[in-house]
């Protein structure tokens, strides 16, 4: 006797209360049907089922082999999929919210290579600090700084950022070089701000943990913006340790008080929970945690 057959003819005999109907369900004969179950009946010893001219009911025994086979036959049809689908192409369109700054200095650079790997894949990215309704607006994934509080979705860290004080020499040839953040109170400065996002910063110095309420002389809502402000000596700024690292290699920003080490802020990619996650979702995430996982941003 085939089990897993015997379990598909139990669970649509209880749900349509009739062997005939199961059986056009099953595309088998009401015979065939009611041999599998009586065979079925005999391997556990137990009635399943218990017929009249009229009607066909569970038994106690029945409900509860129904109940469990109904589960262990979903969970082996989600296994099937999943491993057919992992040996497939992944195609359709992947969206992608992430936000601005590191998708405009980490993930668009990276996505070249990700679209040679799957060129059936359409990808579109939202970029924007504003939080989305990831179900609701139909995102796959949403890239964002630091953990959400919502259990309906999973996070996946994918690399981190540290906040740093940076400027341009010419401004650090006007001002000079501060020594503590007292001494940047009355200096210019140019920061991003965007929604509650950026009006405090938290550091490190010396095992005290400083929390630094940033001035709002200047503020935009880019980073991108920030970053040409300050370059141009508009003012000194603080950004993503990722944005400036090459800035400060190539001495167009210097960063300032170095002793202050800015709490590292960790970046997850968050997807929906399902009991199957789409192969589109489950690679793109996979190429994140293999690009950014690690990567020292300077």
């Amino acid at each position: 006797m085939d089990m897993v057959e015997a379990m598909r003819v139990a669970v649509a005999v209880a749900r349509h209360r009739s062997f005939s109907a199961a059986g056009r369900n099953l595309h088998l004969s009401a015979p065939s049907v009611s041999r599998i179950v009586a065979e079925l009946e005999a391997d556990l010893g137990v009635r399943l089922f218990n017929r009249t001219t009229r009607q066909i009911n569970l038994t106690d025994a029945g409900t509860e082999f129904v109940q469990k086979s109904a589960g262990l036959l979903e969970e082996l049809d989600l296994m099937r999929s999943a491993v057919r689908e992992r040996h497939k192409t992944p195609r359709g369109q992947l969206r992608v919210s992430c936000v601005t700054a590191f998708g405009n200095e980490c993930l668009a650079p990276a996505m070249p290579e990700f679209s040679l790997r799957f060129p059936q894949l359409d990808i579109s990215i939202d970029l924007g600090n504003r939080l989305v309704d990831l179900i609701g607006e139909h995102f796959d994934v949403a890239i964002r700084v630091g953990p959400l509080r919502d259990s309906s979705l999973i996070a996946q860290r994918i690399s981190t950022q540290r906040i740093v004080f940076v400027a341009s020499p010419t401004f650090c040839e006007r001002h000079g070089t501060p020594k503590t953040l007292d001494e940047l109170e009355f200096w210019p400065s140019v920061t991003q701000v965007s929604g509650g996002w950026g009006r405090s910063h938290r550091f490190s110095r010396g095992g005290k943990i400083i929390d630094f309420e940033v001035p709002q002389h200047l503020t935009m809502n880019s980073a991108r913006a920030v970053r040409n402000a300050c370059i141009t000596a508009c003012g000194y700024s603080l950004l993503p340790d990722f944005m400036v690292a090459q800035d400060i290699a190539e001495n167009r920003l210097v960063r300032l008080l170095p002793d202050h080490e800015a709490v590292e802020q960790p970046i997850f990619a968050f997807y929906a929970q399902r009991r199957h996650t789409p192969q589109k979702i489950r690679v793109f995430v996979d190429y994140l945690v293999e690009v950014f996982s690690g990567v020292d941003n300077g």
